[in-house]
């Protein structure tokens, strides 16, 4: 498996709707993401062709997500590349991916949920690739992204130190849900649960 390089203060990194056009229907929530993101990590994001398109548009064409994911991956100037939230349908964009534009240029690409289908494309294709936040969820979180969740993908993405061990979170963990139609709500933050430490099932 080829690993690819680290991410760094000052490089590019592209901001891709895979599945749901997520930034079409919420624009101030993915804003929200793409600017906590810049000011954290120094990096600076750039939008793929379609990835603001309209959620309906998007999905019409799985062909236009392919794109701007094999174009993410050509571009020597994009150094790493970031979901900007997950979906349902990725699954249609895999007969327009090409495994060896992604083999032949590696980089850093993350993302969850719907993101699992090409993150597998790209364990197919021979490359690591990381199961974390996105834009508009983890990125994007009320009143500022959580210090765990920050420290966790400094240790991932902009180090190649090993991990070593993983401490528990003991701030706390999140499951309220804000309306982010209301942009009053991208400052409150969110009510934290008490965290008991690890569960071994």
């Amino acid at each position: 498996m080829v690993k690819p390089r680290k991410l760094r203060p000052g490089c590019r990194v592209a901001a891709i709707s895979l599945s749901w056009g997520g930034p079409g229907a919420f624009p101030l929530r993915y804003e929200a993401g793409k600017r906590q993101f810049e000011d954290e990590f120094q990096c600076t994001v750039v939008e793929t062709r379609h990835a603001l398109k309209d959620p309906d548009w998007l999905s019409r064409h799985p062909e236009a997500r392919a794109e701007d994911l094999m174009s993410a991956f050509s571009d020597s100037s994009i150094d790493g590349i970031v979901s900007t939230i997950g979906g349902d349908d990725s699954i249609r964009i895999l007969p327009y991916l090409d495994l060896d534009i992604i083999r032949n240029n590696p980089k850093v690409f993350m993302g969850y949920s719907d993101t699992t289908i090409s993150l597998l494309a790209c364990f197919r294709a021979g490359l690591v690739s990381f199961y974390g936040p996105t834009f508009m969820a983890g990125f994007a979180e009320n009143g500022g992204m959580f210090p765990y969740m920050v420290e966790s993908v400094r240790k991932a993405l902009f180090s190649s130190d090993p991990i070593g061990i993983v401490i528990p979170n003991a701030a706390g963990w999140a499951v309220e849900e804000l309306d982010w139609r209301n942009p009053e709500n991208q400052s409150r933050r969110r009510e934290l649960n008490p965290s008991s430490g690890w569960s071994f099932l």
